[in-house]
């Protein structure tokens, strides 16, 4: 008789109290034992250390048999600590919720060797045991409007798009079968805690903008590529006031201010060919300048005497005349003529007065390597990004005097070419003089860096999408998978086991009973944000922790950190009204009279000004709507089939999310199991059917209850399945407070950047808010609103305009009054297992950093 082997390792849950640097309490042992620092994981060391003494946690503690009993302990469940920080900020600006939030993505590796984990598909052509095929019946129900836009747009004279609602040959709403389908398996995928089926685009690594009081020391630079020859960077040292080559780098980079914009500048003479058309499109062209050394160039402490052009040519001799003519006149220096290459990227920001003169200094050469390449291909895309949410302009839009005549800088948006670093492009690269090697290459002075790693390289190997047949998740064999990318071992993909059959609306009048003749405007949709590390980017690889709050930008996207999870839009349950766009005609949003009740998914008259950013719908399904589904189903795992059966039976707590406007609350669809036309069969009632060519009677209901159970069941005893599960309840529940996109105030407005740069804002060297996504499943899901700071709050003004905003009171401050209610001792809470979305109770949060010194200078704001 074989002897049973021994088990490798024992975890229990404890409850430990913290007692001084150690935790204590009632482990594998009757008496209490010591759990020491060494043997926690980083997370519940960053949850102990914010803990009070005396306060208890819940771990589990995994004990290594073969390792003489070596411990390693962790968190037992996610514990959010309240933040008095947050509690105040909340009391005084008040909150929202923000439109989307993250469901966990924990590694797979949890699952291994269970039926969920990654595993060969069984083929199609037969029947085996464990299988199930038929039909699901379903009814739908649409909670709030259905937006169901028709393919192509109509464009009336004043350019927005508009689109009337899909209907088929009988005149009912359409909802294509594909949309359905897509819904069902985001839900399923996360429920399951499957692969991602799609997570393309990821590959790159994010930039963000760089503080502008951060010291960059970066050297000017021209790409070279001679024919034939190695390409490399000319790094641009420049000269002394002497004329002699500067001999150190990365230093204060030496160029000549090309005085170029504001009215109390004098601009460069340009001569010859430059005289014609705008500065910029000079960009990049060998010139000579006519220089003398006066100014200030602004940049260093306190700055220092620059030089400057006062006249530009493109030939030596045009200059020497116009020397000959400033003979006799005094000057505040000796004027010399270099020859150099004209940066001029455009005014992007208002207090922008000079372009750059790289001064040609030949000597020094360093190759250029792909790995350039990569990085500056990086710190473009980051700017492409900002180029599909950000107009510059917009940022000086409450003093139009002041937006005339800002642009984007010449590299925004990025062209193909340009990504290749061609000859000729004018540079700012970080030289390592010991190394002689270049680490970064930025198209400005101040701009933006690239986070260390790429957001791909933080998801977990087991939630990468399936690269073979052998590592398809649950989600890949219910609905299908294509192999990523061309694959000649594995081209043919998969044929998924469930598809839509038919969908067919069964109301008639499901037009709202009363809508504007002209339509609704929606209020402009954001795009996705990932360079907002805050909201996208967890503390922990594993666990989708937020990261902390006020943590530094360089802080996003490194090795050891992770990724939020999965995203899904929130909603509020709203009284019938809110969706009758007719009754809220006349409010205008923009003021602050008015307006404040209107519905956040109209758009205002300050956003109607943008027509190429918004869309109009003539009409949409109105909330009460039912729509009869069928699925049909082939060969389904029965491990597969009670996710499925549970998730479209959970009602109103976990509802569908279809169509368009998802955001503003668009689209929520509960689904309920229609038992009278369901028809499935298990593997033994197919064989039936097939060996006697009849029919037989399909299951009853209670057997797809059993399977809806069971999944139930392994959920909350896995630790992968309930995290997800758990999740999911609590992103699809209705919350209770406002939902919008992030503002400066309760008041709506036409951009949602300036919330993001003031929680950016830097006070005393450190960031000021630095507000975190909240946790899907913390209690408390309010961001505050962040009131702009005025002149006197900051000194920071129009961030570098140097004028105070236009109709805003120095001390004035949007939201609702200060809560004068007390804030309680901060102590340590557990979500709850069950849940659905915010609540009043007091926000917790993850540690309180301290805030730098009030009153302090922040930095410039830059337009990209």
């Amino acid at each position: 008789m074989s002897t049973p082997k021994k088990k490798l390792t024992n975890t229990v849950v404890a409850e430990l109290t913290k007692r001084g640097d150690v935790l204590e309490g009632i482990v594998d042992k009757p008496k209490p034992t010591r759990v020491l620092r060494k043997e926690w994981d980083s997370t519940l060391a960053e949850h102990v250390d914010g803990m009070h003494e005396g306060e208890s946690v819940k771990v589990k503690v995994t004990i290594d048999q073969i390792q003489s009993g070596t411990r390693t302990v962790r968190l037992a469940e996610v514990v959010f600590k309240r933040d008095v920080r947050r509690e105040k900020t909340l009391q005084e600006n008040g909150g929202f919720v923000n439109p989307y939030t993250f469901v966990p993505t924990p590694p797979r590796t949890g699952l291994a060797g269970t039926s969920m984990g990654d595993a060969g598909p069984a083929s199609h052509a037969r029947i085996v045991d464990g299988q199930w095929s038929g039909s699901l019946a379903l009814t739908l129900t649409t909670v709030t409007p259905l937006l169901l836009p028709v393919p192509a747009a109509t464009q009336p004279d004043d350019k927005i798009r508009t689109f009337d609602v899909r209907v088929d040959a009988d005149g009912q709403p359409l909802i294509h079968g594909a949309s359905l389908k897509g819904a069902l398996r985001s839900a399923y995928e996360t429920i399951t805690a499957s692969r991602y089926g799609v997570f393309f685009e990821h590959h790159e690594r994010l930039a963000y903008r760089v503080p502008p009081d951060t010291p960059q020391s970066l050297t000017p630079a021209r790409v070279m590529r001679p024919a034939g020859g190695t390409p490399v960077f000319r790094l641009c040292r420049g000269a002394t006031a002497s004329g002699r080559p500067s001999r150190s780098t990365n230093q204060k980079p030496y160029v000549v201010l090309v005085p170029a914009y504001g009215e109390d500048t004098e601009p460069v003479r340009r001569l010859g060919e430059l005289a014609h058309g705008p500065l910029t499109r000079h960009h990049g062209h060998e010139v000579h300048a006519l220089v003398v050394q006066s100014g200030r160039d602004g940049q260093g402490k306190g700055g220092s005497r620059a030089p400057r052009a006062t006249h530009l040519a493109h030939t030596e001799a045009e200059l020497q005349a116009s020397l000959r003519a400033l003979s006799g006149r005094p000057d505040n220096g000796q004027p010399r003529i270099v020859r150099g290459w004209l940066s001029a990227t455009g005014r992007s920001i208002d207090s922008k007065r000079n372009e750059r003169l790289f001064v040609e200094t030949p000597g020094l050469d360093v190759p250029l390597t792909d790995e350039h390449v990569e990085y500056w291909e990086s710190v473009l895309l980051a700017y492409d990004l900002a180029h599909g949410y950000h107009d510059p302009r917009a940022t000086y839009r409450r003093d139009p005097a002041t937006a005339e005549g800002i642009e984007r800088s010449l590299h925004v948006p990025s062209t193909p070419d340009l990504r290749k670093l061609p000859d000729g492009t004018l540079v700012y690269v970080k030289y390592d003089d010991r190394a002689r090697k270049i680490t970064e290459v930025h198209p400005v002075m101040i701009g933006r860096l690239p986070f260390d790693a790429a957001p791909g390289e933080l998801l977990h190997e087991s939630l990468r999408p399936a690269q073979s047949r052998k590592q398809l998740s649950p989600a890949d064999h219910l609905f299908g998978w294509v192999p990523p990318g061309r694959r000649d071992d594995d081209a043919s993909g998969y044929r998924g086991r469930l598809r839509v059959r038919s969908i067919t609306c069964t109301t008639g009048d499901w037009r709202p009973a009363s809508f504007p003749p002209e339509g609704v405007t929606l209020a402009p949709l954001s795009s996705p944000k990932p360079t907002q590390f805050r909201f996208y980017a967890a503390s922990h690889p594993e666990t989708g922790m937020p990261m902390q709050r006020g943590a530094a930008k360089s802080k996003g996207y490194t090795t050891g950190t992770g990724l939020r999870g999965r995203k899904m839009y929130r909603w509020r349950e709203e009284e019938p009204e809110y969706w009758q766009p007719d009754k809220h005609e006349g409010q205008d949003k923009d003021k602050e009279d008015k307006g404040k009740d209107a519905p956040a998914y109209l758009a205002s008259e300050d956003q109607k000004e943008h027509a190429t950013q918004l869309v109009r719908h003539e009409s949409w399904v109105r909330p009460g709507v039912t729509f009869q589904v069928e699925l049909f189903l082939d060969g389904v795992r029965k491990a597969e089939l009670g996710p499925l059966l549970w998730l479209l039976t959970r009602g109103t707590a976990a509802p569908l999310r279809l169509g368009a406007g998802k955001p503003y609350g668009f689209g929520v669809v509960t689904a309920r199991l229609d038992a009278d036309r369901t028809r499935l069969w298990d593997a033994d009632g197919t064989r039936e059917g097939w060996l006697s060519l009849n029919r037989p009677a399909p299951v009853d209901l209670q057997r797809l209850t059993e399977l809806a159970e069971k999944f139930h069941d392994r959920a909350r005893n896995n630790e992968v399945l309930h995290e997800a599960t758990e999740s999911y309840l609590t992103a699809a529940a209705p919350v209770t407070e406002p939902v919008h996109y992030p503002r400066v105030s309760p008041e709506p407005q036409a951009e949602s950047y300036e919330w993001f740069v003031e929680n950016d804002r830097i006070e005393g060297g450190e960031v000021a808010e630095g507000w975190p996504l909240p946790h899907v499943r913390d209690p408390e899901q309010r961001l505050p609103y962040l009131p702009k700071k005025s002149d006197d709050d900051s000194g920071d003004g129009n961030r570098g305009s140097g004028k105070k905003q236009p109709g805003r009171k120095p001390d004035a401050r949007s939201g609702p009054k200060p809560n004068t209610r007390s804030v309680p001792k901060a102590e340590p809470r557990s979500v709850p297992r069950q849940g659905g979305g915010s609540t009043a109770k007091p926000s917790p949060g993850h540690g309180t950093p301290r805030p730098g010194p009030a009153g302090t200078k922040s930095g410039n704001r830059r337009p990209s």
